[in-house]
């Protein structure tokens, strides 16, 4: 299995891609290989052409020939590099071994905000790296020691000195390609450690340097249009742990700043100094060197705690992407449901060119109690709600056939079979297809439409087809499988008293409640090529309704328990 890809552009749909896999320890193999690759696409076609069919039934065929515009094209518009992965490796989410994980923090001189135009600029130098190597289990700092006060010395914890920032900066460069890691784990590491570092040793020793920080010597400035990081370092992994903490943790932190969240979570803060960081480099540089490394263990702490990088581990290998793209809302369900479809010799479809866009769509349920004094009171709790919506409603863009589009400009409206049928019959509803042309049918009408096909009709009077389940309620009827099985192996590991074992279930299972949970999320998004705002309104208005007509059956029944004069 994978632990890390590149995707270097060769020209029109062509790449060299640079894979890193599991290290065979019994042979003389890195894991590392170049590989070229031609992007394929898909065209629709007759059918006597065809060579596989779309979602919707499309007859297709495979071209290595293609640009975006190329009439009735499929799948063109995966990341190259993803596509790969997913072709060589297809549903296998088998999680890769032997990582070389560090976690690291970097101090500078003090000086002007940090925006980013001066991190870009980098003007003040860097005083000291410190990392821990977690497969040796290494401590290391590289300090600048203008006044020859300390001595290097090795051990659990390695202090190397140097007289000039010059010779900090290529001291690190040797030993972090010495070291070679998988992945690099900060605290705001995206935004500040790694791109100030790059810059820095840019400024100070030369791009050639600086690229250096790559195994394979490229790295890419991507802030003009990656939101989730400002370098993409080819052939290491960055993970930012305050991003991972605000993703997984679903806490709403009162403060984001490390020390703040060591002392809440292991019971660790930042060394304590008198007046600023400067001050303290320059009058006690024992002290200064525990509070970088002090940054580092809190770091470590905090994902012996958390598990965090297993967890991306997870995610990225069912999705079948980078383990520094998991921040990315919808890049691990894009990657496993094209990876099944592909799986069952049927091809994506593209995003849509014209996405459905709207300011605002109706969200979850909020009840709003009367104040007052209650004898009797209960609870209700509806598991797993939306993906339940998804696959009893067979919610999909390839199941829609269609929405009622009449009553429903009131949120506070949600329609279904029932409430068509306590309309006039003659009544003429607005109805929408797929290519969103309108027209106006008899209520009755509609209602015949319904039932002989067997459609099912979303609180947003959107109609879906049941003849055939849809993808979404297919995957999620397979990872609800999947969760099931894995929290059995998980229960039963730790009854055994397999610790270890126990922990690597549980990791999988709740990779799977993340998937289950997030894919409704997704659906919202314009850039999922598996979902629209309509799909996820008939999801969240179909969930109101069920949440207060269960409400108001609970309500009635333990009325009639408790004999309750008040009729509801």
């Amino acid at each position: 299995m994978y632990k890390k890809c590149f995707a270097e552009y060769a020209g029109k749909n062509q790449y060299k891609i640079h894979l890193w896999e599991e290290e065979d320890t019994l042979s003389w193999k890195s894991g590392y290989s170049i590989i070229p690759y031609r992007v394929p696409a898909y065209i629709e076609c007759p059918e006597r052409e065809a060579q596989y069919q779309g979602l919707k039934g499309e007859w297709l065929k495979k071209t290595l020939n293609w640009d975006k515009e190329t009439p009735g094209i499929h799948f063109h518009d995966m990341p190259a590099y993803q596509k790969f992965l997913i072709e060589k490796y297809g549903t296998d989410d088998s999680i890769s071994k032997g990582h070389r994980e560090v976690f690291f923090d970097i101090e500078i001189e003090m000086g002007g905000a940090l925006t980013e135009e001066y991190i870009e600029s980098a003007p003040k130098p860097v005083t000291s790296i410190a990392w821990y190597d977690k497969t040796p289990d290494e401590w290391v700092i590289i300090i600048l020691d203008k006044k020859g006060q300390i001595k290097h010395t090795k051990g659990h914890k390695e202090i190397i000195p140097v007289a000039t920032e010059e010779e900090l900066l290529a001291t690190f460069i040797e030993k972090f390609r010495e070291i070679n890691p998988d992945i690099l784990v900060g605290w705001n590491s995206d935004y500040f450690d790694i791109p100030y570092l790059y810059f820095r040793i840019k400024n100070v020793l030369g791009k050639e340097f600086a690229d250096a920080l790559s195994p394979i010597d490229i790295v890419k400035d991507e802030s003009k249009w990656n939101r989730n990081g400002w370098l993409n370092i080819a052939g290491i992994e960055s993970l930012d742990y305050m991003k991972l903490h605000k993703k997984f943790s679903f806490r709403d932190e009162p403060s984001m700043r490390l020390d703040a969240i060591g002392e809440k979570y292991v019971g660790l803060g930042k060394i304590e100094y008198d007046g600023n960081l400067d001050r303290l480099f320059e009058e006690d540089i024992q002290k200064f060197i525990q509070y970088n490394f002090r940054d580092v263990e809190i770091l470590k702490e905090l994902d012996e705690k958390f598990e965090y990088i297993a967890l991306v581990k997870n995610l990225s290998h069912k999705g079948k992407h980078n383990y520094s793209e998991v921040y990315a809302n919808t890049k691990t369900q894009d990657g496993a449901i094209s990876a099944y479809l592909l799986g069952q010799n049927i091809i994506p479809p593209a995003r849509d060119k014209n996405p459905i866009f709207k300011k605002g769509y109706a969200g979850g349920y909020l009840f709003c109690p009367k104040a007052g004094l209650y004898k009797y009171m209960f609870d209700e709790d509806l598991t797993s709600l939306y993906p339940s919506i998804i696959m009893s409603l067979n919610i999909g863009k390839e199941t829609y056939v269609g929405r009622i589009l009449d009553l429903m400009n009131d949120r506070n409206n949600r329609l279904g079979l029932n409430d068509l049928k306590s309309m006039d019959p003659n009544k003429e509803l607005c109805v929408e297809n797929p290519q969103r042309q309108q027209t106006y049918i008899k209520c009755s009408k509609i209602i015949e439409t319904i039932e002989s096909n067997k459609l099912a009709i979303a609180a947003n009077g959107v109609m879906y087809r049941t003849d055939k389940p849809s993808v979404l309620s297919t995957i999620l009827a397979k990872w609800f499988d999947e969760r099931v099985e894995y929290k059995g192996y998980m229960k039963k590991a730790y009854k055994e008293g397999n610790k270890e074992k126990g922990v690597f279930w549980h990791q999988r299972q709740h990779t799977m409640k993340i998937l289950l949970n997030s894919l409704y999320g997704a659906t919202a998004l314009g850039s999922f090529r598996y979902g629209n705002v309509i799909l996820s309104e008939s999801i969240t208005l179909s969930g109101q309704r069920i949440i207060q007509e269960s409400a108001l059956c609970a309500n009635r029944h333990m009325n009639k328990v408790i004999k309750n004069e008040i009729t509801l």
